[in-house]
């Protein structure tokens, strides 16, 4: 009897996993001139204000634990910071005379192994962290993170993402690489 109901408690955890997720919560980020709003919710998404989307970021947000955005002063800049379990990535879209364009700051960006360095720690890379600052004008803003190494030893880390202005390359996924870039790393 007792093997039958660990049995049918441990089929029941797994048909129902889903229960045990945690569910993003939905938000919309108006832009500073409310032109465009950031949905996120199943997807990532900048929408006009009719509510018919410009630029998708990313289709599902299946895995993200935290998701962290601001619209630059301007309304024509938005950076979003997408937290997954062991790492962050940073995506923006931007506006320019052709439309909406998406950009992402690739992961070799991040010197770890200097922010190691100055931090006086070393060991293998677990997880990453990082959250947005305050923009500093319209087109870089500060971003704030943590480096966590084996053993938990944690960097605390912090630089500034500017747009370059530079023409990027596309990657497979359509993001334009070289758009946005990080400068001034250093530890907290």
């Amino acid at each position: 009897m007792r093997t039958s109901l660990i049995s049918v408690l441990a089929t029941a955890l797994i048909a129902n996993f889903g229960w045990a997720e945690s569910k993003l919560e939905t938000k919309q980020i108006p832009a500073p001139d409310g032109s465009q709003v950031l949905e996120i919710g199943d997807a990532i998404r900048v929408v006009n204000s009719g509510g018919s989307p410009s630029l998708t970021l990313a289709s599902s947000v299946e895995g993200v634990q935290r998701v962290d955005a601001k619209w630059s002063p301007d309304s024509r800049r938005v950076v979003v910071v997408i937290s997954y379990t062991r790492g962050s990535g940073v995506e923006a879209a931007y506006i320019d005379g052709s439309g909406w364009h998406k950009a992402l700051q690739p992961d070799t960006d991040l010197p770890t192994d200097e922010l190691s360095r100055q931090a006086g720690v070393s060991g293998r890379l677990v997880s990453q962290s990082c959250r947005l600052g305050d923009w500093l004008d319209s087109r870089r803003i500060r971003i704030t993170g943590e480096l966590i190494f084996s053993g938990q030893k944690k960097v605390p880390y912090g630089y500034t993402l500017v747009f370059t202005g530079e023409p990027g390359h596309l990657d497979r996924g359509g993001f334009e690489e070289g758009v946005i870039k990080g400068i001034e790393y250093h530890v907290r």
